[in-house]
């Protein structure tokens, strides 16, 4: 998956301009409501991130300009990615941003937020379409997915994700199936599973989002 396809497009994108003022700056940032927002030249060249919590301190306790200009406040100004980059990439480098920025040719072309990256574990966890959540563990990591869909071929998996990648010892995956399913239905998965092995930690019905 590459981002793009998480991408909020530029025209959706609150920005200011990195020769406007302290005061201009901080006028637009209470106005969208964000926290932060980027920064770019009057080519839409990217050139970073400005955060209230910095505007405010520069004006209120530093005694600050506010006609002064606000390059000295950005942020992030290395940290974007380009839109052909992985969905791993984004992930690794949002961590605690707001968001992070998406470019093209050096132009901000829009931006990926946290919430798009919920979006996307909502979807490998079945939560977008509902059903019988399943939690489960096997002490045998090596070949575990395989012998999973073999034990559900029959069932239609509608979001799966692996935990505790890379140990040897244990394996949980998180599973869910096709929503519909009656308590019978859903007692006899159970049984199969940990007839062939597998620990159930938890099993419910979520509906869909």
């Amino acid at each position: 998956m590459h981002i793009r396809d998480l991408i909020v497009e530029r025209l959706g994108v609150a920005t200011v301009k990195v020769d406007q003022t302290v005061s201009e700056t901080y006028k637009k940032i209470i106005e969208t409501g964000y926290r932060c927002i980027p920064v770019v030249d009057n080519d839409d060249t990217y050139k970073g991130m400005i955060y209230k919590v910095d505007l405010l301190s520069y004006l209120y306790e530093d005694k600050g300009d506010e006609q002064g200009p606000i390059e000295h406040l950005l942020r992030h100004q290395d940290v974007y990615v380009y839109e052909d980059a992985s969905f791993l990439s984004a992930l690794l480098k949002i961590k605690a941003l707001p968001f992070i920025s998406v470019v093209r040719n050096g132009k901000l072309i829009g931006i990926v937020t946290h919430n798009k990256i919920e979006s996307v574990f909502e979807d490998a966890f079945g939560l977008k379409t509902g059903g019988l959540n399943i939690t489960l563990a096997s002490t045998e990591a090596r070949g575990m997915i395989r012998k999973l869909t073999t034990v559900l071929r029959d069932e239609n998996i509608e979001g799966l994700m692996t935990l505790d990648n890379g140990s040897a010892l244990a394996r949980r995956v998180v599973l869910t199936l096709e929503n519909g399913k009656s308590e019978e239905e859903a007692t006899k998965i159970r049984e199969k599973l940990e007839k062939n092995g597998f620990r159930i930690l938890q099993m419910q019905q979520i509906k869909p989002r």
